[in-house]
Order: structure tokens, then sequence, then C-alpha cells
């Protein structure tokens, strides 16, 4: 297999922080590379939230995951040691930008979450990907071993003080108290869907939605110009993002549930962009409502548009349905440019200026 050159960082969730004891990928030979420290790894789940090494080594694609971390809310260490999918790491290390022909994927990202759940991706500007899960074992670690420099320091202590100085973590716990055991999986649950954009008229008479009806050469019967769709983009909450504008999200994929999504498209001259921020329970729940036990099923995730009305709704489909089951306004928030100038924006927008950037 070939060598690659690749930085490694960590992340860890904005309320449930994570400090590592050691954390390092295993390769081939004596070859191994260190997750550099943050303290604490803290943010956006899928995002780097420490410093990482930029050097011009190159090194072997990795083999094995091996950490032991504290998970602060929990007050609990968890050891991870696992082997990694050799040949999956090596094909994917291996795509090309068609745009650039650089390597897709720059960086290797290790999650830790509670209770032991700990997540590999890879990632780079336009695509980070889910390599692979883990569920660590609770272990315990010497206080002494841990931060050596102040051996009378406990464990207890030390998760207080970074509780105490994490305005996310100490108001989750106010609030919740600790998550339910099977939170983080769910944020890394993945469903069959694709996205199906469709540009319809919406009749404020009937208060439903109807196809333009075309007369020749594809002009709609009622003179209103068509839009042409350009690209849509996602992040996930499972920590993934695709902006590759290659048309695979249009195709049938297993993926988590839309954390933001970007669409563009244009009618005649004018460009239209519009931004979805969706809220984690909502769509959660909208997700596993729909599909239940059977997340492989194939379903359209359908975003319809009629930016002339400024009417936008989004709605689930599967195959045996009388109708697609829409999604409520409540579980997202969303703002729509039309030749960069604000042209719509949802009553319950409330995001500060410049959230679409991302």
């Amino acid at each position: 297999m070939s060598n690659f050159h690749y930085d490694l960082a960590g992340c860890a969730f904005d309320f449930a922080p994570a400090l590592i004891h050691v954390a390092f990928l295993s390769c081939s030979g004596d070859h191994f590379v260190s997750v550099p420290e943050c303290l604490p790894f803290t943010g956006e789940w899928g995002e780097n939230n420490s410093a990482y090494f930029m050097d011009e080594d190159i090194h072997p694609v990795p083999t094995g995951i091996h950490m032991i971390y504290l998970s602060i809310i929990e007050k609990r260490f968890y050891i991870v040691n696992s082997k990694l999918p050799v040949e999956k790491l090596d094909s994917l290390l291996n795509n090309q930008d068609t745009n650039t022909g650089l390597p897709l994927y720059g960086k290797i990202l290790v999650g830790m979450a509670p209770y032991g759940l700990s997540v590999l991706w890879l990632s780079g500007e336009k695509k980070q990907t889910l390599v692979d899960i883990f569920h660590g074992k609770i272990i315990n670690v010497d206080p002494e071993q841990f931060i050596p420099d102040n051996p009378t320091a406990s464990i207890d202590s030390i998760c207080d003080f970074y509780i105490n100085t994490n305005d996310a973590a100490s108001a989750y716990l106010k609030v919740n108290g600790l998550p339910a055991k099977d939170l983080f999986d769910r944020y890394m649950q993945q469903f069959c869907y694709r996205y199906l954009v469709m540009f319809e008229r919406w009749d404020e008479d009937d208060e439903w939605w109807v196809k333009p009806e075309l007369v020749e050469e594809g002009q709609p019967i009622d003179g209103m110009p068509l839009p042409e769709f350009d690209f849509i983009e996602e992040a996930l909450w499972d920590g993934t993002h695709d902006k590759l504008h290659d048309g695979g999200l249009l195709n049938y994929h297993m993926a988590g549930k839309p954390k933001k999504l970007a669409i563009q498209w244009h009618i005649k001259k004018s460009q239209y962009t519009t931004y979805l921020w969706f809220e984690d329970e909502a769509i959660r729940s909208a997700f596993e409502c729909f599909y239940g036990t059977h997340r492989d099923t194939k379903v359209d995730f359908i975003i319809r548009i009629d930016a002339e009305k400024k009417k936008y709704e989004l709605a689930l489909y599967r195959y045996g349905l009388k109708e697609p089951v829409v999604i409520g306004e409540d579980a997202y928030q969303m703002i729509v440019f039309k030749n960069k100038f604000e042209h719509y924006r949802s009553e319950n927008y409330d995001l500060p200026r410049g959230a679409w950037i991302w």
C-alpha cells in the first residue's frame, strides 16, 4: 500500500468535552502518529478542536487506533484499542479532487464522546467521510499517571474545573444532567436517502403544490421562466460534510441526519441561494419516526421551492405513501438570498449575521 501525507487532530462535543491520556494511530512496523493534545477537546462534533501537526512527512495507512481518554462530564476514562479498515482507508486516501487533481482528504480526525463512543473521519475542505465507529470500555487511571506534575489532584477536581469553565457543559448538565446513554449513537445513525429538489408552483387557493404545465419546447404555460438547479451542499449531525457538487447527494446513499444545507439555483440571470439549519432534536425525531427501525429504506428528502411566492417546504417520502410527510417548520431555520441580497427568511430565523458562511 502507498504512503500518504495526512495531519491528525481530535474533537469532542461542546457540551461533553474530553481530555486524552494517550491517543495515537498505529501503522505497519513501529510507525505511529499521535493525536495532538487539547485542554480540553470541545466544540462542534466532527470539526477540528485541536492544533494539528502540519509536517511534510508521509505516513503509511494506519492499521489501528489506540486511546485512553477522559469523558469530563462523566468523570470516567475509556480505552479504545481497535483495528482500522485498512483497505477502506487506502481507497479513500487515494481519492482525488476531480477539479484540482489534489488529494480529496488531508486530515484524519478522531472524535471522543461520552460512554466510550469514538469516531474516525477522513477530512478535506470539500468532503468529510465517516470511516468507522468504536465503543471503548471503562478503565481506571491513576491521577498521578494522568497529571504527574500535580499528584494531589483528583479526577473529580480536574473534571469539575473543566465543567465550571465550559459554559456549554455546565449549562447542559444544569438543565439535563448526564445525557441518555444512547444519545451519541443516535447522532451517528445512518439513513438511506437522496435530496430531491423540486421547483413547483404554490397554489394559494388550494394551498398545495402543483407542477408547472409545460407547452412546446418545455416552456411553462404561465410564461414564468423555469428555475435551473446548480448545486446542493450539506453538513450532517454525524460530523460529515459534502461540498463536491458532483451530483452524489442526488443519489440514494447512507448518511447521517442533515445539520446544515446550502442550495443554489438560478432563474435566467438571477441567482438564488438558500441556507437551512436543522434543530438537533426536531430533525432527529422526524427521521426516527419516519424510518422506524428500517433505516435502509430508500427515502426522498424533498425540498420544494417557489422562489417567486417565497414558499418553501421540506418533506420525506418513500414508496407506498400517498403523500410526502412534511417536516415541521420548527425543525429548521432558513434564509434565502437573491443576487446576494436577502430575499426571504423563516419566521423563526434568529442566527447571527454571517452564519451561512461554512
